[in-house]
């Protein structure tokens, strides 16, 4: 078992990668804790834990308010005296031309896709210093990779963000043997996936080789690989998993 007895959060616990990822660390042996920002959002998602619900802690709280993350933070470190995986899945996206975005709009993504990254890790950081290890992965996009149809400058912004955010935490942390990754996805079959225009997603087919869009599974062993001891000399990284989309 890969995750064996780990106590893994993630941040946008609701989400379609966080539910695919979670499940699959349970199987791997790993107790997991959503954090998410509306309590209802659990309740969209409980199925997926059916049989599992003694492996999982669910806390509100808002990714953009330090406090709150920090106060996660704090109850999972009363719970179980540690934190040794951080996966941050929380994003939101607005597609609009630049000359309709609006300031708030343009806030908005930043606040939720950028700086709640920097909100939990800075959160998880003490913690994973005094154990001397700790495993943090944060979801980009290959929208934050490359100029890509369907991508707002405020999305493709905030995900470029978290490389240079994930590669800088990844020199810095690295004298206690903390790693820091990236995944960066292509499109995949989820709700923000199948919310889109239809054009919009046959622009997205178009330019990936393999001639589809991902399964949220693929991103999940993506994540599970960093998170794992058998990644514990891989820092700094960028993973694309988005069928050769970004060759």
């Amino acid at each position: 078992m890969r995750v064996k007895d780990k106590i893994a959060m993630f941040i946008g616990g609701g989400s379609d990668i966080a539910t695919a990822t979670a499940v699959k660390f349970i199987e791997e042996g790993a107790t997991v804790i959503l954090v998410d920002y509306d309590k209802s959002v659990f309740e969209r998602v409980k199925d997926a834990y059916a049989g599992k619900e003694d492996k999982v802690r669910e806390y509100v709280a808002d990714a953009r308010k330090y406090e709150e993350i920090e106060a996660a933070v704090e109850a999972a470190m009363k719970e179980f005296g540690r934190i040794d995986i951080l996966v941050n899945c929380a994003g939101i996206l607005i597609h609009k031309p630049i000359d309709v975005l609006t300031i708030q709009e343009w806030q908005d993504v930043i606040d939720i896709n950028l700086t709640g990254i920097f909100n939990s890790c800075k959160a998880v950081t003490p913690g994973m210093k005094e154990r001397k290890y700790g495993r943090i992965v944060n979801i980009s996009s290959i929208g934050g990779r490359t100029g890509r149809p369907g991508v707002g400058v405020n999305y493709a912004a905030a995900k470029a963000g978290i490389v240079g955010l994930t590669q800088t935490l990844a020199r810095e942390l690295a004298p206690w043997e903390i790693t820091a990754n990236v995944i960066a996805p292509g499109p995949l079959k989820g709700r923000m996936f199948f919310g889109m225009e239809q054009h919009l997603i046959d622009g997205l087919i178009k330019n990936i080789p393999l001639g589809r869009v991902g399964e949220m599974g693929e991103i999940a062993y993506a994540i599970l690989y960093l998170a794992s001891d058998e990644a514990a000399w891989t820092t700094g990284e960028v993973l694309d998993v988005n069928g050769g989309a970004y060759i």
